[in-house]
C-alpha cells in the first residue's frame, strides 16, 4: 500500500478530466462528423494508464495485464455471439462493439480500483 498523496487525488478525478478533454479534441476536429469517433472512444487508453498507476499505487503489481487478457477474452465473446446471432461477422460492427464494451469494463473498473484505493487508506 502506498501513502496518500496529492498526485493520488489526481488520479480519482483523471477520468473526469480525460473525459472532458477528449470531448473538447471531438468537437474541435469535428472526429464525430467526420470519422465517427466519440469521446470514450478517445479516452480508453489515457484511462488504461491511470489504471495502471491507481493499482500499482494500491497494491505492488499492475492490474493491467490481466485487465487486457480480459478484454481478449471479451473480444473472443463477441466474435462468438456476432456469429451466432447475426450469422456473419461484419469486421466495422465488430470492432465498434468490442472497442465500446472495452470502454465501459475499463470505466467500470476504474472506478473499483478508486473504492478499493480509498478502502486501502482507511
Amino acid at each position: 500500500m502506498g501513502t496518500f498523496s496529492p498526485l493520488v487525488l489526481f488520479w480519482y478525478i483523471f477520468p473526469v478530466i480525460v473525459l472532458f478533454g477528449c470531448q473538447f479534441l471531438v468537437k474541435l476536429f469535428s472526429l464525430n462528423r467526420r470519422f465517427k469517433i466519440k469521446a470514450p472512444d478517445l479516452a480508453i487508453p489515457f484511462l488504461w494508464g491511470g489504471m495502471h498507476a491507481l493499482s500499482r499505487n494500491m497494491a505492488t503489481v499492475s492490474f493491467l495485464p490481466f485487465f487486457l487478457i480480459s478484454i481478449l477474452l471479451m473480444g473472443i465473446c463477441i466474435a462468438v455471439f456476432q456469429a451466432y446471432y447475426y450469422e456473419e461477422i461484419v469486421y466495422s460492427r465488430y470492432l465498434k462493439m468490442t472497442w465500446r464494451l472495452t470502454f465501459l469494463l475499463t470505466i467500470l473498473l476504474y472506478f473499483v480500483l478508486i473504492v478499493l484505493n480509498i478502502v486501502s487508506y482507511l
